[in-house]
C-alpha cells in the first residue's frame, strides 16, 4: 500500500513538474515575442523619423512620372519604379507650365514642397543602430529590411528570433535551414503628419 501511494505522489510531483515547465517555455515566447515586436515598432517609427530629408522638405523636390492621372491629377503608384523623385533642380526642364525630365522628355514632373522624403541609407543606419543597442543577449536575430520607398515614406521590416532555450542542435543551423523554430515579426510602416 505504501508503494502505491509513493509512486502516485511521484507521478503527481513529475506531472506537476512538467506543467511548470511547460507553463514557463510558453510564458517565455508570449513574454520575448511581445517585447521584441515592441522593440521593432518603436526602433522602426524612431528610425523613420530620423530619416527624414529636412533639406528635401524644405527646398522641395520634383516628382516625375509618364504615367496620366485620373481626371482630377490623381496619380495612384503601384510600384515604386512608375515615378522618379529628382532632387537636383539642374536635371529638369521648364517649358512653360510643363515641367519635364531632362533624360526622360515624356515623364511631367511636379514641385512638391513641404512633403516628408526619407533618406534610404539614413533609415538603415538609425534602425540597425536602435535595434542593436536594446536587443535581448540570449537570442539570435535575423534582421530583412524588405523594402524602404522614399516617397511616399513606407518601410518594411522582417525580425527572426531564435531563442536560446531551444536544443543546441537548432542553435548551431542558421534561420534558412530550421525555420520552424523562428519567431517571426514583421511592420510595414508609413510616415503620416499631424494635422
Amino acid at each position: 500500500m505504501f508503494t502505491k501511494v509513493a509512486m502516485w505522489a511521484v507521478f503527481i510531483f513529475l506531472l506537476g513538474l512538467f506543467g511548470v515547465v511547460l507553463i514557463n517555455t510558453f510564458g517565455v515566447i508570449t513574454t520575448t515575442n511581445q517585447q521584441d515586436y515592441t522593440l521593432v515598432k518603436n526602433a522602426v517609427e524612431a528610425a523613420m523619423n530620423d530619416s527624414i530629408d529636412w533639406a528635401s522638405y524644405r527646398t522641395g523636390f520634383y516628382l516625375c512620372t509618364d504615367k496620366t492621372g485620373d481626371g482630377e491629377g490623381m496619380r495612384t503608384f503601384t510600384s515604386k519604379d512608375e515615378y522618379k523623385v529628382i532632387l537636383n533642380s539642374d536635371l529638369i526642364t521648364h517649358e512653360g507650365d510643363a515641367i519635364t525630365d531632362k533624360n526622360a522628355p515624356d515623364s511631367k514632373c511636379a514641385l512638391l514642397m513641404a512633403e516628408y522624403k526619407l533618406n534610404k541609407d539614413v533609415f538603415v543606419e538609425s534602425f540597425i543602430r536602435r535595434f542593436a543597442n536594446n536587443v535581448n543577449n540570449n537570442k539570435s536575430y535575423q534582421v530583412t529590411i524588405q523594402e524602404v520607398i522614399e516617397y511616399p515614406p513606407k518601410v518594411s521590416v522582417r525580425i527572426d528570433t531564435l531563442n536560446t532555450y531551444n536544443s543546441v542542435e537548432s542553435r548551431t543551423e542558421e534561420f534558412n535551414l530550421n525555420p520552424d523554430y523562428s519567431i517571426r515579426n514583421q511592420i510595414d510602416a508609413i510616415l503620416e503628419e499631424k494635422s
